[in-house]
């Protein structure tokens, strides 16, 4: 076999970046905190009942929406630093930049504090629509969260670092103890005193001990080096990039819990729960595929001259979503009901089973749309996916309030996946644009992922009983055959690939 050219000084050949291996680490980790939350959320209803469970996921929501209070600045140090190393540039300079970035991240947390703890009585009164005990509860929760806006934008932009520098396994590694630590706070909390403003308290304390373990390891691996300032030219692109993304961060957090947030203005907590229960759940099963992309992310982002790497990266990394997926969402979508029943109880499990039928495709369909995304992102194109944020979000507006005044709760879902399959066109359509040399990859990816939808609303809405388990077991099996099979060869042509550079 030929020798491949060698990469520029500094670059790391994609097969040397175990990509695989550090997706593995990512989704492991992300696993424990799942399945912390599935076993903590029934000891919470019971602790605390559905109301006061229904503000505690919108709390959550509120955790998922502080996103924005970033600027975009940590997925743009991802981005800098993989590509700068990438480039072999000098290790003090990119310690000055992320450094000062960081320190930037927590003043802007001192800001957003002081926004949250003066909006809290306006969120309960005016959205949340609680009074009394409840609101007295609410505000208190909501002002513990406003005081650790700082440490956990300090905490995201350390882990975005870290995630540049692919320590995967280190990241995943501390964060199975860390979500033992999220989870396990509220809800020792919620058994010695069942009240939702000291259970949100808790959540907010576990923020804070992220922050002190990041910055810990991040001074080990990229210590700063006195005297060196960060480069203007980094700085300028970490703020275009992240500018951009900043839009994405309000838009698309503001899509994600508009729908909870919209509920909870026309329905009562305990109602709201059935749709924010089964929603949460969901949105963090899709983190798994999140997750193992995010271990891409740095690799596409130091393959941008390299277009057969990203070729096979991204062929690779489709066939795994399909076939770790598609397996996952079906089997939950089919045993809804007996699983919801199981994990919380039937009353609960007869409003949300087709809440969470539905929202399973757009999960399917989310997870799939993380790759196009990722893509256009480490090429630096941060703006495309922030344009088409802003694309979206008046028609998901319409939408959803046109389905829930017709259905409902499950009008929210059925609005949400139908964004979902939206989303996940657009970017690919866009992907192909910004990369004609990747456009067949992305086309057959797409095509793939048609033919998945199409399979699985079949078993869920057209077939039923034997023939329904029967489709079930058979897509299951082709699917774990797949994951072996494409396992088997991603270590071969790694292997491969390393031998000949």
């Amino acid at each position: 076999m030929a020798r491949r050219s060698e990469p520029k000084q500094g670059a790391v050949p994609a097969s040397k970046h175990k990509v695989v291996h550090n997706a593995l680490w990512n989704v492991g980790g992300q696993v424990v905190s799942l399945s912390v939350g599935l076993v903590a959320l029934p000891i919470l209803l019971h602790a605390l009942g559905a109301a006061r469970l229904g503000v505690f996921t919108l709390a959550l929501g509120l955790i998922g929406f502080s996103g924005l209070f970033d600027l975009g600045l940590s997925r743009a140090l991802t981005q800098t630093v993989s590509s700068s190393l990438g480039q072999g540039r000098s290790r003090a300079r990119v310690a000055a930049l992320v450094w000062h970035v960081i320190s930037m991240l927590a003043g802007l947390g001192m800001v957003w504090l002081v926004a949250l703890w003066w909006a809290a009585p306006v969120l309960v009164d005016r959205l949340f629509s609680l009074n009394g005990e409840m609101a007295r509860e609410t505000v208190f929760g909501l002002r513990a969260l406003a005081l650790s806006i700082p440490c956990a934008l300090a905490a995201t932009g350390a882990m975005g670092t870290l995630e540049g520098l692919q320590q995967f396994r280190l990241l995943s590694l501390w964060r199975m103890p860390m979500s033992l630590l999220q989870f396990g706070l509220p809800l020792i909390v919620a058994l010695i005193h069942p009240d939702v403003g000291w259970v949100i308290a808790a959540l907010a304390t576990a923020r804070v001990a992220w922050l002190a373990l990041w910055l810990a390891h991040l001074r080990r691996l990229l210590p700063r080096t006195p005297g060196i300032p960060a480069s203007a030219t980094d700085l300028r692109h970490a703020f275009h990039f992240g500018g951009w993304l900043s839009v994405s961060n309000l838009i698309g957090p503001l899509m994600v819990y508009a729908d909870r947030f919209y509920l909870a203005s026309i329905f009562p907590p305990a109602t709201v729960a059935h749709y924010t229960v089964p929603l949460d759940t969901a949105t963090r099963a899709t983190s798994l595929p999140q997750t193992a992309v995010n271990a891409l992310f740095p690799v596409l982002a130091e393959t941008q001259q390299r277009p057969s790497d990203s070729a096979r990266l991204l062929t690779l990394a489709i066939h795994s979503i399909v076939a770790l997926v598609l397996p996952a969402v079906l089997v939950i979508s089919v045993f809804a009901h007996p699983l919801l029943a199981l994990w919380l109880n039937a009353p609960f499990a007869d409003s949300a089973t087709p809440v969470l039928q539905l929202l399973m495709i757009g999960i399917f369909l989310n997870s799939a749309a993380y790759l196009p995304y990722a893509l256009l992102q480490a090429h630096g194109r941060s703006d495309l996916t922030a344009k088409l944020h802003l694309l979206e979000l008046p028609l998901f507006a319409i939408m959803l309030v046109g389905s829930v005044h017709r259905f409902g709760i499950t009008g929210a879902a059925l609005a949400w996946t139908l964004r979902m399959a939206l989303d996940a066109l657009f970017l690919y359509l866009l992907a192909a644009w910004l990369q004609p040399s990747l456009r067949r990859v992305l086309a057959r990816g797409f095509g793939l992922l048609g033919w998945a939808c199409v399979i699985f609303l079949l078993t869920v809405y057209v077939l039923q009983s034997v023939p329904q388990l029967i489709l079930t077991g058979l897509i299951v099996a082709i699917c774990a055959f797949a994951a072996v099979r494409i396992l088997s060869v991603a270590r071969e042509t790694s292997s491969r690939e390393e031998v000949t550079v």
